[in-house]
């Protein structure tokens, strides 16, 4: 299945920093399943994705549905 979920930020750990509501779920609609789930904006660290960012205070925000995420 396809999904809008970045590699980048696969198995990394993040905050939710917003809960945006029940919105349509893109992976599935793009396959003709209309349907809503909750969407969350995750704050990651910048540093935490990328070496060179260590000592840098830079953050990464991704809206991300709810099936994306896993509890830490």
């Amino acid at each position: 299945m396809h999904t809008r979920l970045p590699a980048y930020v696969r198995g990394r750990k993040g905050v939710v920093h917003t809960y945006n509501g029940p919105e349509i779920l893109a992976d599935a609609s793009a396959a003709g399943d209309i349907r809503k789930e909750p969407l969350y904006t995750v704050r990651f660290e910048a540093a935490a994705l990328w070496p060179e960012a260590i000592g840098r205070r830079a953050a990464v925000y991704l809206d991300l549905w709810e099936s994306y995420l896993e509890s830490a």
